[in-house]
């Protein structure tokens, strides 16, 4: 009886722990193009695009590029390491700040089923 009781509550928090894992309100993203801005000592900016592609997960604070966390929203200012850009409801881009002082540029499309992932 009691090793039944010990189940049954194991169970149930195994349970609460999937519904935790699988809830994760998650957004899934696909980048087809990329852009780099430096900032030169002159004041001038040096822009290159390229044509790269991956997957990019946003969670409740990060957003994730191809493994790799960067924070959006943090308490501390300093710690923020990307911006997202909506136009409306719908996310356009993700910014990531570079460590020589300059900007990465992701642009996104929502991913509705495998068919719109990008081939590599």
């Amino acid at each position: 009886m009691l090793l039944n009781v010990f189940f049954v509550i194991v169970i149930a928090i195994l349970g609460i722990v999937l519904y935790k894992m699988l809830g994760n309100s998650e957004k899934t993203y696909a980048y087809a193009r990329t852009m780099i801005i430096r900032y030169r000592p002159d004041g001038t900016e040096q822009i290159e695009s390229f044509e790269e592609s991956g997957i990019v997960f946003i969670g409740k604070n990060t957003v994730t590029i191809d493994g790799q966390p960067f924070v959006y929203k943090s308490s501390d200012r300093k710690k923020i390491q990307a911006r997202l850009r909506y136009e409306g409801a719908v996310l356009k881009s993700i910014h990531i700040k570079q460590p020589n002082g300059g900007e990465k540029l992701y642009y996104v499309d929502k991913i509705t089923d495998l068919k719109s992932l990008p081939r590599r």
